[in-house]
């Protein structure tokens, strides 16, 4: 069965992309006091046309500590550290992505593979029923 396009409210644009959807995650994120750090370094590589140059910018990332695998965002809210993983259509983990993944669960870690607009909407409706959401004065 082929994917299908995410329904979206009157207003909103529509994702097309894992791109879009963690732009939006993070924009909802946000507006719930959450801050968002985004680690998806390698994917700035693709945008590096010149071969030296890409080589060098992986190295210099990989020396600064951003490890191939990472999940593409980390959210810190009430003391609480979660890791999200963003994929789109039939998009799968990598080998590097699932033992990173992995490492983080067995060190006690959230981390979560969000797919849609609507997994990340849920995940902050259940952290504020369960009174994890921040509350900035």
């Amino acid at each position: 069965m082929p994917y299908k396009r995410q329904l979206t409210m009157k207003n909103e644009k529509p994702i097309n992309s894992e791109h879009d959807l963690q732009k939006r995650c993070v924009e909802l994120l946000r507006a719930h006091n959450m801050l968002c750090i985004a680690t998806d370094v390698f994917n700035g590589i693709g945008f590096i046309r010149d071969i030296p140059h890409k080589a060098i910018y992986k190295q210099h990332v990989i020396a600064m500590g951003a490890t191939p695998g990472q999940p593409d965002l980390i959210i810190m809210h009430n003391k609480e550290v979660t890791f999200v993983e963003f994929k789109y259509g039939k998009g799968k983990k990598s080998e590097n992505q699932v033992a990173c993944c992995n490492l983080l669960e067995k060190m006690g870690y959230e981390v979560l593979e969000w797919r849609e607009l609507e997994q990340c909407r849920e995940w902050i409706v259940s952290q504020i029923k369960d009174g994890s959401v921040n509350k900035l004065k």
